[in-house]
């Protein structure tokens, strides 16, 4: 195998040395605030090309000679010149923002071009100025709402920024910030998204074709960059709403006397201020709800190679009812990045991440007072290896290490109570992986992406494991339809660092692309993915709650195959493109939680859920208008989710949570004049799937709910309008207005809906033994309005 790998990069350098003589390099950046520029499109002699990295940085191989370059990029002025080579050679380019066609949004037809010869699929992009345009719940921009605009991608609820992908839960989503995970990117109950929009550089979406330098979960990657500040010069923005408030601060890091910046920085906060208005109302005034976070982005130059990033985040939410219960949770992430340009063919990165999650839930009750606490954590070692072998070849390599601290609960008294304190065992675990990823252009027509990811994941000691009599924690007892805890025969203590429970897994991708022509390409895509952590819940949305369990004895690790076929074209030179893409995905060792099942304060998790299978599959379709005073895409998707574990609904398919048969999304964006914008969206989505109690009975004097067919129910149908408007700057200021009018025609959509028992009659109480449906809704008409000026 060694001397199949030596002969195939002798065989790419070669090729390299036969075909290019010489090499140019370099950064693109933004010429007013410095700031490198991912993705640009590079275009030699309007035959070949190649695009930036994550960090601004390209490599393309050039003939001896004259040659005719083009630099594109969304919402920049495009860049043409002819330059010489004879040599290897430096060249940085700086692009210019667009700012002369103000009457008119133009979004190019490179993007259209991009997206028909690219090998991805199933991938989305958005910018951070592209999500600050549409309509807001409350003024706030959030990233995963505008997301969910998207095909393929739904909300796991009403008003919830938690998101499914292709019918997957909303655990099997792997949520990066500058690399570093996000376990919970939900702000009150979900309501907002941990991401503060200013702070956004970019958001890029993997559905399906991801590529083999990601790991870690099955349905989707989230990969999400912040600003690196202006090194050019200070400057900020800040932005006040009905909720909350933000600013961002940045500006360049110089050398001693030099005038030239080393680097730069980027510092952005955001506070909601809810709390300051619960005393309008009895039922809140002595209660508090509020969320803050903080955004740190910082960068410099080591010398003309190597460049340091820092980055870091740490968010918090307080939820309090005054004399019932208090929640405290958030994230906290820092990562180090050393980027080294070793030739100009050779980009390393290497980076050191750090990621926590935790959470505290306090019960206030007199005389019962406790708090109880869990978090999970872990420590990420990321070397990554970039060589542009010949401008057909370009191969990505590197190694995962991620050591996992799970803390499932602590309980400890609060104010003196008579609650027994109590802690569960520390859980660890150790998650390694390498991979080599491979973009190949095989001819004009075909152009391939594949690679192989091999991945090893260890349950850890210290701790103590139950051995079962039947080897497993449950049997399930078919004649009654339940579950059985197994008698435990012993328990195995493990010391810290002993290998409880190992596997290795290999990881298969790949991607192909044909070019029928310059207009229309075909794509089908396949990929294999393992995920070892559980995120144990029996509700649909992220909660302050959420429980993570590491694969181990008793819980393998979930993985999925999912194979993609896609059609895409763009006509009117570039001002539509249209997009079809189906897919079947297939899951096993999915985990699902056991009627009755506790998952909160139970230790032995693997006794509350079960392990089956499941699939999902539909069409996806996405229209884009790129061009003109009008813009925007409508996207429809026909889709299905099902999830099938033994003794549930009989042991036949049910619908899973995130199943959704249609969903329809139809955005557009407005340039009336110089001075005003506007957004639109409509948003329909079939009814979710629900569980409705069947009947009730009575045991020892309560009222027990009887239920059959999991997820046999469905809610109604969501739909609802949203418009904004935005007031820009006259020439010489800064601060513009946005408003905002969500769910304009006042749709009640059901979030939930619940049965209770009448007990009250023309307003006398008495017992009726009859039940009523209760329909939750979290919103009606919502207008809101935001001032934001920059400085």
């Amino acid at each position: 195998m060694n001397k199949q790998l030596m002969y195939l990069f002798c065989f790419f350098y070669l090729g390299s040395y036969a075909q290019e003589k010489f090499t140019i390099s370099g950064y693109v950046k933004n010429n007013n605030s410095g700031e490198k520029l991912l993705g640009v499109n590079i275009i030699i002699d309007n035959a070949y090309g190649t695009t930036t990295n994550d960090y601004g940085f390209y490599s393309i191989n050039l003939e001896k000679g004259n040659h005719q370059v083009e630099i594109s990029y969304l919402g920049y002025k495009t860049i043409r010149k002819e330059i010489f080579i004879d040599a290897n050679k430096k060249i940085d380019f700086d692009l210019a923002e667009e700012l002369a066609q103000l009457d008119e949004i133009v979004i190019s037809s490179n993007k259209a071009r991009k997206k028909i010869q690219s090998t991805e699929m199933s991938v989305v992009s958005l910018k951070g100025e592209t999500i600050k345009k549409l309509p807001a719940i409350l003024g706030e921009p959030d990233v995963l709402k505008s997301l969910q605009l998207l095909p393929g991608v739904s909300s796991v609820n009403e008003a919830s920024s938690g998101f499914n992908v292709r019918g997957g839960s909303v655990d099997q989503n792997l949520i990066l910030l500058d690399d570093a995970t996000i376990y919970n990117a939900s702000h009150l109950f979900g309501f907002f998204s941990v991401f503060n929009s200013s702070a956004i550089k970019n958001a890029k979406l993997y559905k399906g074709g991801i590529p083999s330098i990601y790991g870690g979960r099955l349905s989707s990657v989230l990969d999400i960059k912040q600003k690196e500040g202006n090194t050019k010069k200070f400057g900020g923005e800040a932005g006040i709403g009905l909720i909350s408030a933000k600013a961002l601060i940045e500006g360049p890091i110089l050398k001693g006397d030099k005038e030239e910046a080393s680097g730069s920085y980027m510092l952005a906060g955001r506070r909601s201020y809810i709390d300051l208005f619960t005393f309008l109302t009895d039922d809140f005034k002595d209660s508090s709800l509020f969320f803050y976070d903080f955004n740190l982005k910082a960068n410099y130059d080591i010398n003309k190679n190597n460049r340091l990033f820092l980055s870091g985040y740490f968010g918090r939410d307080k939820f309090e009812l005054d004399g019932l219960l208090g929640t405290l949770w958030g994230n906290t992430s820092g990562s180090l990045r050393w980027t080294s340009v070793l030739n100009e063919k050779l980009f390393l990165q290497t980076s050191a991440i750090f990621s926590n999650y935790d959470y505290n839930l306090d019960n206030l009750r007199t005389g019962s007072e406790f708090r109880w606490k869990s978090s999970i954590s872990n420590y990420n070692l990321k070397p990554r290896l970039t060589w542009f072998i010949n401008n057909n070849n370009t191969l990505k390599t590197g190694l995962d290490f991620t050591y996992y601290n799970f803390k499932p609960g602590k309980i400890s008294s609060l104010n003196g109570s008579s609650i027994n304190a109590e802690e569960f065992s520390d859980k660890f675990g150790l998650e390694n992986g390498i991979y080599i990823d491979l973009k190949q252009n095989i001819s004009d027509k075909l152009s391939l992406q594949y690679g192989v990811r091999w991945s090893n994941f260890s349950r850890l000691g210290k701790g103590d494991i139950r051995e079962y009599e039947t080897g497993t924690p449950l049997t399930y007892n078919s004649a009654l339809d339940i579950y059985e805890e197994n008698e435990v025969l012993g328990i195995t203590n493990y010391g810290s660092g002993k290998r409880i429970k190992t596997f290795n897994n290999i990881e298969p991708r790949a991607s192909i692309r044909y070019l029928l022509n310059e207009s229309n390409s075909l794509k089908v895509s396949y990929n294999r993915m393992y995920q070892y952590l559980h995120l144990i819940s029996n509700t649909t949305s992220p909660t302050p709650l959420d429980v993570w369990s590491p694969s181990g004895p008793y819980l393998s690790p979930q993985y999925a195959d999912q194979l993609a076929l896609g059609y895409f074209k763009s006509f009117q030179n570039g001002k539509y493109d249209l997009s079809l893409e189906t897919y079947y995905k297939k899951l096993q060792d999915v985990t699902d939680f056991i009627d009755g099942a506790d998952l909160l304060f139970t230790e032995e998790i693997e006794t509350q859920v079960a392990q089956g299978q499941g699939r999902a599959y539909g069409l996806e379709v996405q229209l884009n208008k790129n061009e003109g005073k009008l813009t925007g895409w409508l996207s429809y998707t026909l889709a299905r989710a099902e999830t099938k574990v033994l003794g549930i609904n009989n042991n036949n398919y049910y619908p899973s949570n995130s199943d959704q048969l249609h969903e329809l999304n139809l955005v557009g964006l407005y340039k009336l004049n110089k001075r005003w914008d506007f957004g639109a969206n409509f948003v329909f989505g079939s009814g979710r799937p629900v569980t409705y109690p069947t009947g009730r009975y009575e045991q020892n004097g309560l009222v027990v709910a009887d239920y059959n067919d999991r997820n046999g129910n469905r809610l109604p149908a969501y739909h609802r309008l949203d418009i904004s408007a935005t007031l820009n700057p006259k020439k010489g200021k800064n601060g513009k207005w946005v408003f905002s009018l969500v769910n304009v025609y006042n749709r009640q959509n059901a979030a939930s809906i619940y049965f209770n028992e009448v007990n009250e009659v023309n307003e006398v109480e008495m017992a009726t033994g009859m039940t009523q449906a209760t329909k939750l809704s979290f919103f009606g008409i919502v207008p809101s309005i935001s001032y934001e000026f920059k400085f």
